[in-house]
């Protein structure tokens, strides 16, 4: 029989995050970033943000009861996400970020193009959305999950032509796929 694991459930309120206007990356990742650090133990995390705008008909706390028995915002096989066709090449689950606490701090990409976790995140879901959607979009969740549960995800064919190194660092896919909620470390809600 399986250990049950209780994936953490963190709350931040930021209503100052908005995307009618540019959001101040700086202020509101700090704000995230520090619950971050004090609600989960020294280590590696890869990360999913969510925005409710991408699941039409689900509330916030309904997504997040999928997630949690789920263990993953895919609940439905019909349903392609962004960039589908574009990564369809790999054998992939979910495209994700990864980061670092060390000493009860997120550890920074020098890369970034903002000093925090989250505001760097939002900074790509405004710039960086419009692209693909159309329309910039407020992160609403981040889904944390064990490195250890997940691998990079592969090219289905060798030879196939993938994309920029870059990106394909973003693609995972579940060790387990059968018992996809064991990866699932937490949820931050941030609420509007």
């Amino acid at each position: 029989m399986r250990k049950e694991l209780a994936a953490k459930v963190v709350t931040v309120s930021v209503p100052e995050y908005r995307v009618d206007r540019e959001p101040d990356y700086p202020g509101i990742g700090k704000k995230v970033d520090r619950v971050i650090e004090r609600e989960f133990s020294d280590g590696k995390y890869v990360y999913r943000a969510i925005s409710v705008d991408d699941h039409p008909g689900l509330a916030l706390e309904q997504l997040v009861l999928t997630i949690l028995e789920l263990g993953t915002d895919k609940y439905d096989p019909e349903r392609h996400g962004v960039g589908h066709d574009q990564f369809s090449v790999y054998d992939h689950d979910m495209q994700c970020g990864s980061f670092e606490i060390r000493n009860s701090r997120i550890v920074i990409d020098p890369a970034d193009t903002y000093p925090t976790l989250f505001g760097d995140t939002a900074y790509d879901f405004y710039q960086n959305a419009p692209l693909d959607r159309g329309y910039a979009l407020r992160i609403d969740m981040l889904i944390l999950y064990d490195p250890e549960k997940l691998e990079p995800a592969k090219k289905i064919h060798a030879d196939s032509a993938g994309v920029a190194p870059r990106l394909e660092r973003y693609l995972y896919r579940f060790r387990d796929r059968e018992h996809k909620a064991d990866a699932l470390l937490g949820v931050v809600k941030i609420l509007r």
